[in-house]
């Protein structure tokens, strides 16, 4: 009897130990899996996050061709470029830089052109100087900055069209009745009233003084009535985005 007694509690032993192997293993086996993946997702994860590049500086990717302007100033992170693909222009002479096939970020040009444009306000504001930010902003609208259905990237850039007009009606060397004419000729002869009866797309209020010449003097008349301030605006805007 004293070794019937020794058997049977030996046996629950070994069953209650089987059963809690068994149960760690459920519990176990799935947070390893997980952990295994975590890490393979992990190891992925860095394998895929690319550098950033910020500078005030315009760089040519000298193997797309394209021209960049990763400025901190504007952009909170500018995809990187790689150190030997990289060109740096200076800032001062890239009209002569940037031609065919070079050309501006298509999806960006808007903005990195309207910061060109103000490089050239610094300082004095003169008519010499409207000018040459007038046609910096004209090129925001040639045929190279469209997308592939042929249609215009900048088209609904309203900073753009602003600052464009501002700059016209500050132009004392444009003649009132021509400043139309030469506003209609910077964005490309666009043409925008069909937007006002589209579905896709609505000229807020504040600019439908482009859509013809009547509004538009109405909007070069108020600017002209209160040229210091806006004198003073784009003085102020101009050193905000200076570059280095």
């Amino acid at each position: 009897m004293i070794e019937g007694k020794n058997i049977f509690p030996s046996r629950r032993n070994f069953l209650n130990r089987t059963l809690k192997l068994v149960v760690a293993s459920l519990v176990v086996l799935p947070i390893q899996k997980t952990l295994a993946n975590s890490t393979a997702i992990v190891s992925s994860t860095k394998k895929s996050l690319r550098k950033f590049l910020l500078l005030d500086k315009l760089v040519l990717n000298i193997k797309t061709k394209v021209v960049h302007l990763p400025t901190g100033k504007i952009f909170a992170r500018y995809a990187d470029i790689e150190k030997r693909n990289q060109k740096i222009l200076d800032v001062k002479t890239w009209e002569a830089q940037v031609k065919t096939p070079a050309h501006f970020n298509k999806e960006k040009s808007g903005i990195i052109l309207e910061l060109l444009a103000l490089q050239k306000l610094n300082g004095a504001i003169t008519d010499k100087g409207l000018t040459a930010a007038i046609n910096t902003l004209a090129i925001a609208f040639s045929p190279v900055y469209k997308n592939k259905k042929g249609l215009q990237l900048n088209k609904y850039n309203f900073r753009v069209h602003e600052l464009a007009a501002q700059l016209i009606a500050l132009n004392s060397s444009i003649p009132a009745v021509q400043k139309w004419t030469k506003f209609q000729a910077v964005t490309g002869n666009t043409p925008y009233t069909y937007d006002l009866l589209s579905t896709k797309h609505h000229l807020p209020p504040r600019i439908k003084w482009m859509l013809g010449k009547k509004t538009f003097d109405e909007r070069v008349s108020y600017i002209i009535k209160n040229k210091s301030d806006y004198v003073d605006r784009i003085k102020k805007r101009a050193a905000d985005y200076k570059l280095t």
